[in-house]
């Protein structure tokens, strides 16, 4: 019978046996394999050894190699691991003690039980250190535990939807949409990007991606406004700038609805007339009665951001219907290496949207290896840092200023000739901006052209 085994001075759900017998059955029949990896293949391993035996496994079988442990005899001889378990022959030995294929899954079953409590025990020993730090407040920690909580793949969680359930819900959406009631999709307010992506909605991961200055906090804060002014309620975390500085530029495009435009930065360093005071102080009152709630860097993890998502909510009075991340490479994870804790961002960011039930807008920094190209509009490869942000991204799309780059190549004053081209081609370029539809699960890829003036945070349709 298993036993729970102790690897450490505190207790963690560990059965090196059952793990052996496993590997063992991968040992004696690779395709075992594929049972393995069904029930969360390396993951189930509780021992890194045993991880790297398996890892090794499965690149051997891929590359269509011998799997046994004479095949792996050599490297279990130089890994250090393995090697101190007694090297080749603890492999022969796990090959004598395998689970038989019948039994193989119920082993399995059993590992992932033991991973799940693993999870379980590292929420709750880090709500621990939480409340030793006496940092956080308790909601924050709960909702920390919370999130932690829902990571957990916990064994037979998950639930079947019939085709039935599945028919008549999207039936029922289609019907809502044909009487222009599109449930649960909120519009980003901007016509030509509306055409392509018809709006954001429940449960989706939306990145926009940009290099510094082509316009991509004034997309998201058009189409936070925009939701607003419909009333969707918004939720924004500023990981970046602070909400006063949100607000100013919000103030800053309001007044450009009205054709009385102030830029931000005439208006934080006070270079206004009366008149320009008076549009800006109306502009200020129709953005304070929008349903905008700010998040601030205090909530900086998944776990704190959901518990600021849930005061928000109790603060506007009603359930959040987008939620605006300025920007993704800014939150905090427990991961060690940069790709972990972008790749943990990406997947939890994913499963917020689900969870909570809205569209999550997150802003992305790009790669600066696109400033090498000659053509510097973005591509999914230039998101920085994991491939998993490509992934678990419903829609990305990436802001492009073509005014930008050409700003920075004025020729010399007395070539006049390369000095006309270029005031040609700024002409041809001012104030214009590509939101680019790079993935879309629902939906075709493809350009939207609009005007943008950044210093006004506007944005508006090409005429």
């Amino acid at each position: 019978m298993n036993q729970i085994s102790s690897i450490s001075s505190e207790p963690i759900a560990f059965s090196p046996d059952a793990e052996q017998q496993v590997l063992g059955a991968a040992l004696v029949a690779v395709s075992s394999l594929s049972e393995i990896s069904s029930h969360g293949g390396a993951e189930l391993f509780h021992d890194p050894v045993h991880q790297g035996i398996y890892e090794l496994m499965r690149e051997k079988h891929k590359r269509g190699e011998l799997v046994s442990p004479v095949s792996l005899a050599d490297w279990a001889n130089e890994h250090p691991g393995v090697k101190e378990l007694g090297g080749a022959p603890y492999l022969v030995r796990m090959a004598g003690a395998a689970v038989s294929r019948s039994q193989l899954p119920y082993q399995c079953e059993f590992l992932a039980d033991l991973r799940a409590k693993r999870g379980v025990y590292d929420a709750v020993r880090a709500v621990q250190d939480d409340i030793r730090a006496g940092d956080a407040a308790c909601d924050v920690i709960l909702a920390r535990l919370d999130a932690a909580i829902s990571a957990v793949d916990v064994k037979g969680q998950a639930q079947t939807v019939s085709m039935l359930k599945a028919v008549t819900i999207a039936m029922e959406n289609a019907i809502a949409a044909q009487s222009g009631d599109f449930k649960g999709i909120v519009p980003t307010g901007i016509e030509s990007l509306d055409e392509y992506v018809g709006g954001f909605r429940s449960g989706e991961l939306i990145l926009l991606g940009g290099r510094p200055s082509m316009g991509k906090t004034s997309v998201a804060l058009n189409v936070a406004l925009n939701a607003a002014r419909a009333g969707h309620p918004v939720i924004i975390c500023s990981l970046e700038m602070n909400p006063e500085a949100m607000a100013v530029r919000a103030i800053s495009e309001q007044t450009a609805q009205h054709h009385k435009a102030v830029a931000y930065r005439d208006i934080l360093g006070g270079n206004v007339v009366d008149w320009q005071m008076e549009a800006v102080a109306e502009a200020a009152r129709e953005i304070a009665a929008l349903p905008i709630q700010f998040l601030t860097r205090e909530f900086s993890d998944i776990g704190s951001m959901k518990a600021g998502v849930i005061q928000a909510q109790k603060a506007m009075g009603q359930k959040a219907a987008l939620l605006v991340i300025d920007y993704a490479q800014l939150l905090k994870t427990q991961a060690k290496s940069r790709y972990e804790q972008i790749t943990e961002i990406s997947i939890e960011l994913k499963a917020l949207a689900g969870k909570m039930g809205f569209p999550v807008l997150a802003l992305s920094q790009l790669s600066r290896a696109l400033e090498q190209r000659d053509d510097k509009r973005p591509m999914l490869s230039d998101l920085r840092e994991s491939g998993q942000l490509e992934q678990d991204a419903d829609t990305v799309l990436f802001c492009y200023r073509d005014e930008y780059y050409l700003e920075r190549e004025k020729p010399e004053f007395d070539d006049i000739e390369s000095m006309t081209g270029w005031e040609d081609a700024m002409k041809r370029s001012r104030n214009k901006l590509e939101i680019i539809v790079a993935k879309q699960r629902q939906g075709p890829i493809g350009t939207a052209n609009v005007m943008c003036n950044v210093a006004l945070n506007r944005i508006w349709e090409r005429v």
